[in-house]
């Protein structure tokens, strides 16, 4: 029988093509084209390879008004067989929750005529918010196994109807084994979607596209729509333009790296980096630490602990997890309760030392054999265990692959609003969680609210927040839970792990960055970037439009689909920048552009910036640090 296989896809705006009102400063969107989410191609793509390979119906589903009609046509002009519109005045303003519900619904409804699924595929995350909840919070409903941020789809055995496929995660590649039917969201790495063909265009322009409102997939009203999203969209802003540093017109590149080396001298930026600012090599950076601020007026009312997700692998601690420590300690001396950590695994003891150090309360602790690995599956079980069970104001986790993976499958086990890619976070004065993320590329700032369900969760990028200094010695409360697991049950199978030793893994802890942009020309001039990396004694990064013309590997890209820094030195060789490049970098303390194009949107972020030609300049800035001895390490 050949597969059974739905596509669930998304039209959003391109982002390419959103402008800033100069008068109002306020986001343009009328005449904006909407485009299928880039990664959904991959999806439908991926979906179609099975259709050639071992035969199937793909069917694709979306959600939307009626002009979305144009996104599922066009999955039709690749080869799609079927296409479904969710579409009812009674279905806007859905979150993420609420959409992978109605989702579900349409999913049964298919299937009353069509038979069982046998895969669902999903873009890895949608632009324009960047959550990556909805498929794994479908998989959870459909009580399928999922496979998040697959690269590739290595081994698909009908007969023993399983299912191998490489997922990237943030330290490496996991081969998973899962069970069909199963779920799996897709990532650009995948594959190339095709294009369509003058056949596929002309079928896809005569083909009827079947509409579903709330009565046809028998929708409970109270779970879908605005009525049915725990979150909402309290306040959207436009980030206001930062005030532009010092911009040098080039005369002499000779003069112009003077000027450049003098500036950065007289701030300390070859000094050594704290939280808070730079101190000279040698200084005590604990002393130097800011004091801890006074807790603000306690809010009346009973709330719930803050929590922070402690994430691992074999017990090494993700970064994120201790950034978020400080944050979470703020939250809780608002709300007036305690700051606890939930660590869960086999054999991490240290992490509940560690997580005292770096401000825990009290630590949540379950261990089990079964929980070796991170999977979502049992995670997930034994995550929403300790949330049932004690009730949290809020849960923090960190915006890593598993971190995202995970926040989607927990906040659909819960029942709860999940506020994605925060920059901020805050407690309104009636006691109200609320999360700032960048839409759009970051051309806006949401501020989101999710006043009728608890607990509130929250994931954030690593680098976003500072991290506390950890104080040795420090103890606190341990909760040690017991829960009952059978690794017979657990569908998915981690196969094997590969570690990489990539250079996103450097760039996110990197305290000096190079980064090079399409005004380089061509990618040998990328050595120009490399050498003033290594005479900085820094790393190297790129933007997305170079890494997409394949002069560097992804590993190297710095942005919103890529690594997220935050470095005491950010130069931007050749760098236009766009926003999507803006939103990875611009935490970074001291940012520094050399551009030909005086207009470049990087200027306008930059503390220090020489318009001229950077061939010329990089080379003499190169020559001047070696002169003045700052230089480490100069390429040949």
């Amino acid at each position: 029988m050949p597969l059974n296989i739905i596509v669930c896809i998304k039209q959003v705006p391109d982002t390419n093509d959103m402008r800033i009102d100069p008068k109002t400063n306020n986001l343009i969107r009328e005449g904006v084209p909407a485009v299928v989410n880039p990664t959904d191609l991959n999806a439908i793509e991926e979906a179609l390879l099975f259709k050639d390979t071992f035969g199937a119906t793909v069917r694709v589903v979306t959600m939307g008004p009626p002009q979305a009609e144009q996104s599922l046509r066009e999955a039709l002009a690749m080869g799609a067989d079927e296409a479904y519109l969710l579409t009812d005045r009674a279905f806007g303003g859905a979150d993420t929750l609420a959409t992978s519900y109605a989702l579900w619904k349409a999913v049964q409804k298919i299937e009353e005529t069509s038979g069982k699924t046998d895969f669902v595929f999903f873009g890895k995350v949608a632009i324009d918010g960047e959550t990556g909840q909805v498929g794994p919070g479908l998989a959870v409903r459909l009580g399928y196994p999922v496979i998040t941020y697959t690269s590739n789809t290595s081994v698909v055995d009908l007969g023993n109807r399983f299912v191998e496929a490489e997922r990237r995660v943030d330290d490496g590649v996991e081969r998973v084994r899962v069970p069909i039917p199963c779920a799996l969201t897709v990532t650009e790495a995948a594959n190339e979607p095709r294009q369509p063909t003058i056949d596929g265009l002309i079928r896809a322009k005569k083909a009827k596209i079947i509409a579903f409102n709330k009565d046809v997939v028998n929708a409970d009203p109270k779970r879908i729509g605005l009525i049915g999203s725990p979150t909402y969209v309290k306040k959207v802003v436009v980030p206001p333009p930062k005030k532009k540093g010092e911009i040098r017109q080039s005369v002499d590149p000779k003069e112009d790296a003077k000027w450049l080396v003098d500036r950065l001298v007289q701030i300390g930026a070859f000094g050594k980096k704290v939280s808070g600012g730079v101190v000279p090599q040698g200084a005590d950076a604990r002393a130097q630490e800011p004091p801890t601020a006074a807790p603000q007026q306690q809010l009346p009312g009973e709330h719930g602990d803050v929590w922070v997700y402690v994430e691992h692998r074999f017990g090494q601690a993700a970064r994120v997890s201790w950034e978020l420590m400080g944050e979470g300690k703020r939250l809780s001396r608002i709300y007036g309760t305690k700051l606890c950590a939930v660590t869960i695994g086999s054999d991490v003891q240290n992490l509940v030392k560690e997580s005292h150090q770096y401000g825990a309360d009290l630590v949540y602790s379950i261990e089990h054999p079964v929980l070796k690995d991170y999977r979502s599956e049992s995670y997930g079980k034994v995550f929403a265990y300790l949330s049932n069970k004690y009730h949290p104001e809020v849960i923090l986790m960190g915006g890593t692959y598993n971190g995202r993976d995970l926040a989607g499958v927990l906040a659909t086990l819960i029942e709860t609003g999940l506020i994605a890619d925060c920059t901020s976070l805050d407690v309104d004065e009636k006691g109200g969680f609320n999360g700032t993320r960048p839409d759009f590329g970051g051309k806006e700032l949401s501020t989101i609210v999710c006043p009728k369900n608890k607990p509130t969760m929250a994931s954030v990028r690593t680098r976003v927040m500072k991290m506390p200094v950890a104080i040795e010695g420090r103890t606190g409360e341990i909760v040690t839970e017991t829960v009952e697991l059978d690794e017979s049950q657990i569908k998915e199978k981690i196969v094997q792990f590969t570690p990489l030793e990539r250079a996103g893994a450097k760039l996110e802890g990197a305290d000096i960055i190079v980064s090079g942009g399409r005004g380089l020309g061509n990618p040998k001039n990328f050595k120009l970037v490399e050498d003033l990396a290594s005479a900085l004694g820094g790393e190297v990064g790129a933007t997305r439009a170079v890494v997409y013309l394949g002069w560097i590997s992804k590993d190297h890209q710095v942005g919103q689909t890529g690594v997220t820094v935050r470095a005491r030195m950010y130069f931007a060789i050749g760098v236009s920048g766009a926003i999507q490049h803006l939103v990875g970098m611009e935490n970074s303390d001291t940012v520094v552009a050399i551009n030909k194009d005086p207009d470049a949107p990087i200027f306008g972020l930059a503390a220090f910036g020489i318009v001229g030609d950077l061939f010329q300049i990089v080379p003499a800035l190169i020559e001047e640090l070696k002169a003045r001895g700052l230089a480490k390490v100069v390429a040949t």
